[in-house]
């Protein structure tokens, strides 16, 4: 009887938590820190688990209905965003490994199995996450880390790449690479660079089955001598044939030559508008990190 007399009293607690969750993801983490014990890599290894999505998954279908009227654009989405024979060539270590280019964007692979997605926050409303990826073309590797949202879905793992959506909004993150060219460095490359190699036909967000009308990258600016932070600005056209305007934000880094961009993808509105959706992505790219080993 005690038993059941405690868990009534706290159960409100845990639904409040609960449905500020997404507020606490982009607010100051004093409280966590002073309430919660930070547990260094106490993280959830996601490796072996089955892959979600696919056109016979009639759950994924459903959630992804709600994300530009188009359900079948976005089941097209997780079947073309594996990569072709003739784009990949298999590791050592058993990964995806794409034929880097200085012109396409392609999704970072991740090497191995190493994956590791640990809770974070008062409510555990987001998570960490740290893997390795593909360096170069002679099975290198290099760190990644971020933070995001616990309850975003992750899309079409099968093909190595990583990237997540918000279900309820279609908001996404993906985590791209592409080689500088010959004589640049982060720098002294046109902002005008990053837009064309990300939204190259040939690109992994074009094959992902995401439709562009057009594009411009706004602000541009160094953070430091490894890390660049941009802004994008351009359209979808949706599987009805309706244009969407979006918002992307871009945090670039390079690691031996090769540059690797988390990109999140926001509708434009509400992006404008300064609320929780823009505080959120805005959150996403300031916690990445991308090192050699």
């Amino acid at each position: 009887m005690k038993v059941i007399l405690v868990f009534l009293s706290i159960s409100p607690l845990l639904v409040c938590a609960l449905q500020s969750s997404r507020r606490f993801f982009v607010e100051s983490g004093i409280a966590s820190v002073l309430t919660v014990p930070s547990i260094a890599w106490a993280g959830i290894d996601v490796s072996g688990l089955a892959v979600e999505g696919g056109s016979t998954n009639p759950a994924i279908r459903d959630q992804l209905k709600t994300y530009d009227g188009s359900a079948t654009s976005r089941v097209q989405e997780l079947q073309q965003a594996k990569p072709t024979p003739s784009e990949v060539k298999t590791s050592a270590t058993g990964g995806s490994q794409p034929t880097l280019s200085s012109s396409v964007a392609s999704f970072a692979i991740r090497y191995g199995s190493f994956t590791r997605l640990s809770r974070r926050g008062l409510a555990a409303e987001r998570f960490l996450y740290e893997d390795y990826v593909i360096n170069g073309n002679s099975n290198g590797r290099a760190s990644v880390e971020f933070e995001f949202p616990s309850d975003w879905l992750q899309l079409d793992k099968m093909s190595g790449g990583i990237q997540y959506v918000d279900q309820r909004n279609g908001d996404k993150l993906y985590l791209l690479t592409v080689v500088l060219p010959e004589g640049e460095t982060l720098e002294t490359v046109p902002k005008k660079y990053f837009g064309n190699v990300i939204f190259d036909s040939n690109g992994a967000i074009a094959r992902s089955g995401t439709t562009i009308d057009d594009y411009k990258v706004g602000r541009s600016e160094m953070l430091n001598p490894n890390r660049r932070r941009l802004t994008l600005k351009y359209a979808t056209v949706t599987g009805n044939g309706l244009l969407v305007e979006r918002r992307g934000l871009v945090d670039a880094q390079v690691v031996n030559g090769q540059v690797y961009m988390l990109m999140t993808s926001s509708n434009a509105a509400k992006f404008e508008a300064k609320g929780i959706e823009r505080d959120t992505v805005e959150s996403i790219v300031q916690s990445f990190r991308c090192d050699r080993l």
